[in-house]
Order: C-alpha cells, then structure tokens, then sequence
C-alpha cells in the first residue's frame, strides 16, 4: 500500500537495525533496514512518457500518505508503561521490578556499569530484536551468570502497559480493564517464547496488539538508542546524490513527503518545457500583431459589413422565431388536446378491457350453461326413452292383468254364484219342509179361522136370511161350486208350478252357458274394437310420422342453411365494419393530407399525372406494435412513391410551377437493384427484420420499403437490442419498440420525453371519399340488419324444431306402445274368440234335449191350459158368487160387508199358502238333481281361481318393479325438466348479456374509432407544424 511507503531511518541503517520479522529457528525477529512495506513512485520511466502525461494524471499518481498509527486527542485514552519486571536478565539476578514509571517522562540515572543500558536492552528483547542487537552474540548470553547465580536456564523480562487518562499536573484516570502484561522468555538452547498476559503466543500476536495500541515494531520511531542523537544532528542538510541521504530526506521520510519527490521533478521538468514553448509562442503573437495592425482598415469595412448582414440576419431571425414560436404555440395546443384524448383513449381501453374480461367470463358460463344444457337435454332424452320401455312392458303386463283381474271377477262372481247355490240347494230340502210344515199349519188354522168366520157369516146370514134368503141360497150353492173349482184350480196352479220350475231348472245351464257367451262376445266386441282403433292410430302415425320426419329434416337443412347464412352475414357486417373503419380513417388522413401530397392526389385523378402511387406510410401497414419502431427508424415514410423517375420529375415540375412546397420522391423503376436483397435473411437470434412485418396490397411498391428500411432489426428493448447490433462478423442496424435506434456506426439515438408514432397505420391507407363512406356505412347498417333478422329466425326455427323433435318423439313412444300393445291385444282377440268357440260348445253341450224340452213345455201348456179353463170356470162362479154377494152385501151391506172381507181374506190366505207348499214339494224334488253339478262347479272354479290368483300376484310384482323403476326415472326427468326452464333462463339472459356486452364493445369501438380518427388529425398536424419549425430553424440555422 502507498501509505506505508516510508523508507526506514538513515541513522538506524547506519545502526544495523532494520524492521521486525519473526524467525522460523529461534523464533527470533531480526529486522531488515531495506525492507518497506510501500514503494516510491517509480522513478525509471521516461521523461517523454512522464511529459506527455496530464497534470491530473501526474497528481493522481501520488500515492497517499500513510494512516497515523495512532492519535493523541484531548481527554483521550493513551498506553503508558508500568514497570518491567527482569527475571535473571543480564546484570539483574533473579526478580527485579524496574518502576514505576512516570506518565510523561521518566530518567534513570547511575554510574558506568551500573545497568543503565540493560534497561532499554531489556525492551529491545521483548520487542523481539535479534541477540546481536542487544550486544550479545547469541540469546543464551543474556541469561544472568555470576559466581552467585550459576547454571541458570532461563531469563524473561515482562513488559507491563496501562491505558490512562491524563488530567492536571502529574494526575491521570487509569482506564478499567485496560492492563495487559508482554513477555519474552530466553533459553539455553538459544529459543525464546512469547506471552501476552501469561498465555503463549507468536511474535505476530504480540505485534499485532501492540500495533492496535500505537506501538509500530515495523516503523519503530518510537525508540532511538545510544548514538543515534549524535549521528542526526551531524547529518548533512541534504544529500549530494541521489542515493545519499541528509537531513531534508531523513525528516521527509519521517513525515512521509518523500512521495512527492519524483512528481515535483516531472511538474520542474514540465514547467521547463512549457516556459520554452510559450516564449516561442510569444514571439509569434508579436508577428502576427504587426501584421493585424497592417489589416485594421480592411478589417472596419469587414465589421461594417458584417453588422449589416448581422442585422439582416437577426431581423430574419426574428420572423423566423416568431413562426417557430408560433407553430410550437399550436403544438403545444394541439398537444393538450391530444393528452385529453389520450385519457379518453386510456378510459375507453379500460372499458374495452372490462368488457373483455366480462366477455370472456360470459363465454366461460355460456360454456358451461351449454354444457349443463346438453347434459340435462341428454339426460331428459335417456330418461324418456327408459320411461317408453318402461311404458310399454307396463301396458303390456296391465292388459295381461286387466285380463286376469277381469277372468278373477268372473270366476269369484262365479263361484259365489255357485257356493250360495250350493247353499241355497243345501237348504232347500229343510227349508221347503219347514215351508210346507209351517204352510200346512197355517192352512190349518186359516181352515178353523175360515169355519169359524163362515159360522159367523152364517148366523149373519141367518139373521138375514129372510131378506136374502132367495140370493143366500144361490150364492152357497154357487160358493160349494167354486169350493171344488178352487181345489182343481189349486191342484192345476201346482201342477203348472211344478212344470214351470223343472223346465226352468232344466233350461238353467244352456242359459247360464248362454249369457257367459253373450259376456265374452262383448269383452271380444271391445277388445277387437280397441285393436281397430290402435290399428288405426297406428296406420295414421305411420303415415304422419315420416311426413313429420322429413319436415323435421327440411327444418334442420334450412336451420344449418340459415346458421351458414348467418355467419356469412356476420362475418360480412365485421369485415364491412372493419372496412368502414379503415374507409373512415383514410378519409380522415387524406383530409389531415398536407397540401403537397393532397395536390399531387388531386392531379393524379384529373389523370394529368399517372403513376402516382401515394405517401410511402400510406401505401404499406404494419402491426400496431410496431408503430413506434417504424415511425422512429424509417424517416422516408412521408416520401412519395412513383412509378418512373420521369413520374417524379412531372411532380417537381408541377410543383415548381404551383408554389405548393417540396416534396421527396422514390422512383420504383430505380428499386429494381435491391430486388435480390429483398429476401429472407438469418439474422442474430432470429431478431424480426422490420422490413418482413410491413406488408402492401401491390407488391411492386415493396422495393420501396426495402430502399427506406434495409436489414434494419427490430427488439422489445434496449439491452436485447444491443446484443443484437453488435456481432463479431457484422454490425446491425437495430430499432426497439420504444423507438430507440442504434445505428451501424455505433450511434445511439432515443430515449426522449415523447416518442415518435402514428406514421404508418395498421393497414393501407385507401382513396376513399366522403359519399363511398356514407354508402359503406348504409350497406353496413343493411348487413347489420339482414344478421339481426337472420338470428331472430334462427331462434324461431329452433323453438320449431325442438317441437318437432317432441312431437316425433311422442309419435314414436305412442307407435311403440300402440305396436307393443296391439300384440297383448291380439292375443287377448284370439283368446277370446277361442273362450267364444268354447263357451258356444259348452252352450252346444249344455244345450237341452228338443223332445225333453217339447215334452215339458207341453207338459207345462197343458197344465196352463187346463189352469187356465179352471180358473176361467173358477173365475166366472167367483164373479158370479161375488155379484150375490155384493148384492147380497148390498142388502145387507151395513152387516155382512165387515165379515164377508174378512172371511175372503181368509180365503186369499189360504190359497197363497197352499201354492206354497206346492213350490216347496217343487223345489225339494229339483234341489237334489242340481247339487251335485253346483258342487262340481264350485271345484272347477276354485281351481281357476288359485292359478289366476298366482298369475295376477306374478303380475303385480312386475307391475310395482316396473313402476318403482318408471317412477325413478319420471322423478329424475321431473327433477331434470324443472331444471331445464332455469338453464334455459340462465343461457338466455347469458346470451342477453352477451349481445349487450357486444353492443357496448361496439359502441366503444366506435368511439374509440373516432377518437383514433382524431388522434390521426392531431399527429398529423403535429408532423406538419413540426416540419414548418424544421424548415423556419434551418432558416434561423442558415
């Protein structure tokens, strides 16, 4: 390091001492008198090398001087010495404590040999100098040997140090903490070790703790020893050579000034050399004054030349500052209100961006609605087609249960028919006799009732008898008449009964047989017309069915018709859309048109000059990332593109004669030399050449481009773009999107408060006019509505066609029942018309034998004949006995009339009676013949009973299992369906949503359209202000 540069004394050179070093063998330190830890300046450059150098460069070469080891400050801490304790050390046997010292100066005074010198021999030892510089050949001298003391092995000598605080006078603060003890300890064998503080350590332990307290054993100024007073003070004042050293080069060394020797000889030499090329300029300045006081006239006519031009020159000046001030004036204007249109900007892409956002989640929900719908949709559909399976094993088993309910009725109404028959003909033989016991017995009370009545009648008769005596007579004659033709009347009545109830009981099985049939043919008549009718429901589905089908079919051509239909129109309206927009930004640039290029287009549709393609931004477009970089880079974008030179001379020429202004041509026949370099080239890192990204509706203007903008790369940023620029075998032209350019040569240009944008738009500039725009946007508004109408009957043909689907899909249920079901009843026709055959034979088998039948029904008409002429016999003698006796009653109407009612009641009575016991005599003998067959009948239909009980039961269970499962599957579909209209909601308010999101997107479109179409307006107007103060400062430049 410079700072410790500083070359060690002459006198302790002359001395032998030298600087500490720690030894390897004895651990000894010896010290090296040419050893430094920092160097002088170098002194063997040349001079040259050193002249040529600037006084900067000189001075900074002067290292440093050296840190203090160490500052004495008022009231700060500093080390002092106790005292030294000296064990066996030279002259001092055993112990001696050498103290204590005082804080500031201390004397030891005694005669020659006294030990004086052994004290500072003793603080050389511990300060770890060699043997040889404490006048002792080797370290064993140093231990005590006296005729007293002999063979003693070791001396050390301990050095005690304290840190204090000096006060007033011959005071001081002792800091706390702050003793510590160093040691060195000598033996025999020449090998010495150190302590600090009794602990072993090295020599550089014990350097480096005395050097953090001041103490340097490398510079060791601090201690002068016995004749080096006398060597300083005889020094020379200086030294005669270089190498020789006095008292100036001593000190110096001291304060560490010998570092400025070598450049104050340099700056001398420099002064020198300086001195001389000034009085050799000075003679020259001489020389040149004589000549310019020869040229004082010429030069008052130059200034007054000059003053006048000068004031022509501040005048123009002064017009020029005014338009410069002017037009940045206006800029400034314009730029505030393209600031505020920035906000709008700033504040509609924020909209646009929310709205986005919000599309995009929409679109995700619409997704999932979409999702959710088909889900449910699919699910319905899977469902109802379970539940038509389901429908048509249901109607299948409920007509086979139908039937078998029906055939249970039957055969329980059957049997109970034949139980209570069985009953009743098993009562029949009790309850006829008890019928006939008790119709006898009440005959014959009736008959004593009767005498007694007729005894009655008789004594009232006989009271009478001489009025009526004459009509009595008759009438009993008349009444023992009807007494007979009352038996034979009864006897006949019984007969008949009899004959009635055994043709009856004869004719009850083939009636039976018959009103059986007659209850099948009916079940037959409604099952067949069940099946006629399904059949025809069956034929008219199948002939609706297709018909629905295919308009099913035309629906969904005509809907995937109308869906291309509308996405044509869509996509229509949205490349209509675009086109209005760029129509409308290229109105509003050929309106923002300098007056130049608008006179040139002007001309170019007169058709006086061809040729003229248009501004050289205008004719190509790039992305809008890319606006900045290419608006920076290419400065020939508002050129105007040619297709001859003789084109571009025509347009100077116009120019020139109309007093418009100036203008830059590209001529593309002279583009035809870069047409080979035009291709595609590998670049570093794949960087994008800007010229690739621009792209032109007519290709022959792409040589243009290339012309404007050659290889020139383009980065996302600085740092990429200068890697990029700067290759081993070839340098890159490079521009970043912030407009930043690094040019071949190295250059570097951007990074401004305001970037340069807006010169080439994100598609080519058409030449459009005010009327083609309005009729744009008519035929946009058209467009706009044909899609709206296109969507509003794409909605109703699907709400058709998913009636239709419902409609088919009823129609297909309803054909698969019907279909499944005319099988059930087909079978159930057949079986029918074949229990029909079977009841008909039965009702042939059981039919009655003609003759026995005849036999009995004559037996019974000749019975009702002959009960019919009796009773008619009977009939009129009753008649007759009733004339008399009303007659008779007549007369005597007041006593006879009470008894004679009484007595033909009696009489009514007896007769009822009598016919009862005849039917009773009836039924007993028919009851026996027909229990049998009723018995046998009650088995039969027991029998048919359990087996379609075992069916019906069979049934049933499949019936409920059909039923559970149909209601688990009508129960999801319910819970589906009543899911349905919510979906249907949700997706159509999302789609509600939607169309107004895009509404507003397009509202802010527009206006952020119109906003762009104003931005355009003010850069151009910038662009050409800041080209109007271009030209007035190369004026003021001039």
């Amino acid at each position: 390091m410079p700072s410790k540069s500083t070359k060690a004394s002459t006198a302790a050179r002359r001395k032998g001492r030298e600087p500490l070093e720690e030894s390897t063998s004895d651990m000894e330190v010896e010290t090296e008198g040419n050893r430094q830890l920092g160097e002088v300046p170098p002194q063997a450059v040349s001079n040259e090398v050193l002249d040529n150098r600037s006084l900067e460069e000189i001075l900074g070469s002067i290292s440093p001087p050296p840190p203090p080891a160490m500052t004495n400050e008022a009231g700060a801490p500093r080390l002092m010495i106790t005292h030294i304790v000296n064990h066996n050390f030279k002259s001092y046997a055993g112990e001696q404590t050498l103290g204590p010292f005082h804080k500031c100066f201390s004397c030891i005074i005694g005669p020659n040999g006294s030990g004086k010198s052994n004290v500072i021999d003793s603080m050389l030892f511990v300060f770890g100098y060699r043997a040889q510089k404490i006048r002792s050949k080797k370290l064993s001298v140093l231990i005590h040997n006296s005729d007293e003391h002999t063979d003693i092995q070791s001396c050390s000598v301990e050095v005690h140090f304290q840190k204090i605080i000096d006060k007033e006078g011959d005071d001081y603060e002792v800091v706390p903490n702050s003793n510590f003890c160093v040691s060195r300890t000598a033996y025999r064998d020449n090998s010495s070790v150190y302590h600090i503080n009794g602990k072993k350590k090295t020599f550089k332990d014990v350097g480096i703790l005395l050097r953090s307290h001041g103490i340097d054993l490398d510079h060791n100024r601090f201690l002068i020893l016995q004749g080096e007073v006398e060597q300083i003070a005889m020094m020379k004042p200086k030294g005669q050579t270089e190498h020789d050293e006095g008292m100036l080069e001593y000190l110096e060394d001291l304060i560490g000034s010998a570092r400025l020797k070598g450049p104050i000889q340099t700056l001398c030499r420099r002064v020198e050399i300086l001195n001389e090329q000034r009085a050799e300029k000075l003679n020259r300045v001489k020389m040149v004054e004589r000549e310019k006081d020869a040229l004082e006239a010429d030069r008052n006519k130059a200034i007054e030349f000059l003053c006048l031009e000068n004031k022509i020159c501040k005048e123009k000046n002064s017009i020029c500052q005014y338009y410069i001030y002017d037009l940045k004036k206006r800029i400034n204007d314009i730029e505030m209100q393209k600031e505020k249109i920035n906000k709008q900007t700033k504040d509609i892409n924020e909209k646009s961006s929310k709205l986005a956002d919000e599309m995009k989640t929409k679109n995700q929900a619409l997704k999932e609605v979409e999702k959710k719908l088909s889900k449910i949709t699919k699910f319905v559909e899977e469902n109802k087609e379970k539940f038509t399976q389901l429908d048509l094993q249901d109607v299948k088993v409920r007509e086979n249960l139908k039937h078998a309910k029906s055939k249970a009725k039957k055969l329980e109404k059957q049997l109970q028919k034949d139980k209570e028959k069985v009953e009743q003909l098993k009562k029949v033989p009790s309850s006829s006799e008890k019928a006939i016991r008790e119709a006898t017995s009440k005959k014959e009370l009736l008959e004593k009732t009767k005498e007694k009545e007729e005894e009655r009648l008789k004594q009232v008769m006989d009271s009478l008898k001489e009025e009526t005596q004459g009509l009595q007579e008759e009438k009993e004659s008349k009444e023992k008449e009807l007494m007979e033709l009352s038996k034979a009347v009864n006897e006949a009545r019984s007969n008949m009964d009899v004959a009635q109830s055994e043709l009856d009981i004869y004719l009850s099985r083939h009636n039976t047989a018959v009103a059986q049939v007659n209850q099948v043919k009916e079940a037959l008549v409604a099952a067949s017309a069940t099946l006629k009718e399904r059949k025809a429901a069956i034929k008219d589905i199948d002939i609706k069915l297709p018909r629905a089908e295919q308009e099913l079919k035309e629906k969904e051509k005509e809907l995937e018709k109308l869906r291309r239909e509308e996405s044509g129109a869509k996509n229509l309206v949205r490349n209509l859309r675009q086109k209005v927009e760029e129509a409308k930004s290229s109105l509003a640039q050929s309106r923002s048109r300098g007056k130049v290029l608008e006179a040139l287009l002007q001309q170019k549709k007169s058709g006086n000059i061809r040729g003229l393609y248009g501004r050289l931004g205008d004719v190509g477009a790039i992305h809008e990332k890319y606006d900045v970089a290419i608006s920076s880079c290419c400065g020939a974008l508002d050129n105007i593109v040619v297709d001859t030179i003789d084109t571009a001379q025509q347009c100077v020429n116009f120019l020139k004669a109309s007093g418009i202004g100036v203008a830059t041509f590209i001529a593309l026949d002279k583009m035809a030399v870069w047409e080979k370099k035009m291709e595609k080239i590998p670049t570093p890192e794949n960087t994008p050449r800007l010229f690739d990204l621009v792209k032109v509706e007519d290709e022959t203007v792409r040589p243009a481009f290339y012309f404007a903008l050659r290889d020139t790369l383009v980065t996302n940023n600085l740092e990429d773009a200068t890697r990029v620029a700067f290759q081993k075998d070839r340098r890159w032209r490079v521009v970043t999107l912030q407009g930043q350019i690094i040019e071949q040569s190295g250059t570097m240009t951007g990074g401004g408060d305001k970037v340069m944008k807006g010169r080439m738009g994100s598609s080519v500039v058409m030449d459009v006019s005010e009327e083609e725009v309005n009729k744009m946007e008519s035929q946009l508004q058209k467009d706009s509505k044909r899609a709206v109408q296109y969507e509003e009957e794409k909605l109703q043909l699907e709400e058709a066609i998913r009636k239709l689907h419902q409609d088919v899909r009823e129609m297909r249920n309803t054909l698969e029942k019907y279909t499944a079901s005319i099988q059930g009843l087909s079978e159930q026709e057949i079986h029918l018309k074949k229990q029909v055959k079977e009841l008909e034979a039965n009702v042939i088998a059981a039919a009655p034998d003609k003759n026995k039948q005849k036999e009995l029904e004559k037996v019974l008409t000749s019975y009702k004949k002959d009960y019919d002429c009796v009773a008619e016999k009977a009939g009129k003698l009753e008649r007759e006995v009733k004339r008399l006796h009303n007659l008779i009653i007549e007369i005597n109407n007041s006593k006879l009339k009470a008894q004679q009612d009484k007595l033909d009641q009696i009489n009514k009575e007896i007769d009822e009676w009598m016919s009862a016991v005849t039917k009773a005599q009836v039924a007993m003998r028919t009851a026996d013949r027909n229990l049998k067959k009723s018995e046998e009948s009650v088995l039969r239909t027991e029998k048919e009973i359990e087996d379609n009980e075992k069916e019906i039961k069979d049934l049933t269970e499949e019936l409920t299992t059909l039923e559970e499962k149909a209601a688990e599957v009508i129960n999801d579909c319910r819970q589906a369906e009543e899911a349905l209209p919510g979906v249907h909601k949700e997706h159509h308010n999302l789609l509600q949503e939607m169309k107004t999101i895009q509404d507003d997107e397009h509202a802010l479109q527009k206006e952020a359209l119109n906003i762009k179409l104003k931005m355009e307006q003010i850069d151009s107007h910038i662009s050409a202000h800041r080209t109007k103060v271009k030209y007035w400062q190369k004026e003021v430049g001039k």
